[in-house]
């Protein structure tokens, strides 16, 4: 008789997540949003990533957001890139939009560019 005029709350999107007690040599590509806790030596491509403050990422990001609390040594390719200050970062950044906290170590060459959908 009466409508239910709310919307329908939406579902978060799923979270993949890589522990910290995970360690991998190689790619990681991924479609939905990432959480790499754990240390990669290769490249993370992939739409929605956070590196979280106790992984160590070897290689090149490529995403379309990325939140960076741990160690990245490699480039960065994201439409926007937040690194936090905890986050360590070594190589290059190219992005279209950037947030740099106080207390994040960089350093790294940046660009403006046109960003990437991982």
């Amino acid at each position: 008789m009466f409508a239910n005029n709310q919307a329908t709350p939406s579902t978060p999107p799923i979270m993949s997540q890589i522990n910290v007690d995970v360690r991998i040599s190689g790619t990681i590509t991924v479609t939905e949003p990432l959480s790499m806790a754990g240390q990669i030596d290769g490249n993370i491509e992939a739409e929605i990533l956070h590196i979280t403050s106790t992984a160590v990422v070897i290689g090149d990001i490529t995403a379309k957001n990325v939140v960076v609390d741990g160690k990245v040594t490699g480039n960065i390719i994201a439409e926007k890139v937040h690194l936090t200050a905890q986050a360590q970062v070594k190589g290059q950044i190219q992005c279209q939009g950037i947030m740099i906290d106080n207390g994040a170590y960089i350093d790294a060459k940046f660009s403006k560019g046109a960003g990437t959908h991982g």
